[in-house]
């Protein structure tokens, strides 16, 4: 049976403005594109006890901005590590904004979004350097903020679950215990391997594969050597010792069997894997959070999940 777009995302498609396709238009328009349909969306209704900005010292000496989401209730907190999608080209701590909150409240974690580098102005290895620098100033400092550096997990869409995997790799081979990494219709890195959902869905909604390619190209311009390094691409690290994670998939995604094939790599390795393949629904879903009823009970079955890893 041909698999079927959810109504309501279908509803709200229908009233959008055509996407142009990332290699089409110049970068800058593009980057105003996302702002001004992160800009047009509701901001999510979260019950939170806080929302603050913090500006800290990033890796090269330049300025890392951080977003703390802390929930209600006595602390401390675990605390979530967050990277937003964008394909490590565009995207802010508004353009996911929905994702960090709605997470928040529904796993009681503190939520901590890094605005990382992009690219083309800052090419790999600039966001994952950006993610340990994220990762260790939480470990050094989130006891002031109400947070338990003992109880730690991250988590990405998109491009954003990439970094969250990769972040996970950091945190092991730094030492620096990890509780869970909740991996959102992410990837195990560049598709040197096109699997069906490539084919299926190569013309995708929101996302095509037109668009992935262009995004790891300006990402990694050395895509075909360095596009493998564990830290660009994951699935080529050695997965053993990880945190235990939560695969969440777009049923009509290019990159869901993608996703799904870290995921069982993962487990080959020896990881505590769930797979949640959500029907009817397509790349960046979860930025309907509010509008969309598949959204909001994806983030609370992850959410749910989450706080067994935290307890």
């Amino acid at each position: 049976m041909a698999a079927q777009l959810d109504p309501q995302i279908a509803q709200l498609l229908a009233h959008a403005p055509p996407y142009p396709g990332a290699r089409h238009i110049p970068l800058d328009q593009l980057r105003e594109y996302i702002r001004q349909t992160a800009a047009a969306t509701p901001t999510y209704q979260a019950e939170l006890a806080s929302v603050q900005d913090v500006s800290v010292r990033g890796p090269d000496g330049d300025v890392l901005a951080l977003r703390l989401y802390t929930p209600t209730g006595e602390g401390p907190h675990p605390v979530t590590l967050f990277f937003h999608g964008g394909g490590f080209v565009m995207g802010d701590l508004d353009s996911q904004d929905m994702i960090a909150r709605a997470l928040a409240e529904a796993a009681g974690t503190l939520v901590v979004s890094v605005d990382y580098r992009l690219a083309p102005e800052h090419p790999y290895p600039a966001a994952p350097k950006d993610a340990e620098a994220g990762l260790k100033w939480v470990v050094a400092n989130i006891d002031q903020y109400n947070g338990d550096a003992q109880r730690i997990a991250t988590a990405g869409d998109s491009a954003g679950g990439v970094l969250a995997a990769v972040t996970s790799i950091i945190a092991r081979d730094n030492g620096i215990p990890m509780r869970a990494q909740l991996l959102f219709y992410g990837s195990g890195g560049f598709p040197f391997e096109r699997l069906p959902s490539w084919h299926e869905f190569k013309d995708g909604t929101l996302l095509n594969v037109d668009d992935i390619d262009f995004f790891w190209e300006v990402y990694v311009p050395e895509l075909q050597t360095v596009g493998r390094e564990p830290l660009a691409s994951p699935r080529f690290a050695d997965l053993a010792g990880l945190a235990p994670a939560y695969v969440m998939t777009a049923e009509l995604d290019p990159t869901r069997d993608d996703g799904e094939d870290l995921g069982h790599r993962l487990r080959d390795a020896g990881v505590e894997v769930v797979i949640d393949r959500v029907p009817g629904a397509i790349h960046g879903f979860l930025s309907f959070l509010g509008a969309v009823d598949i959204s909001k009970s994806a983030i609370d079955r992850a959410a749910s999940w989450l706080r067994q890893q935290f307890a």
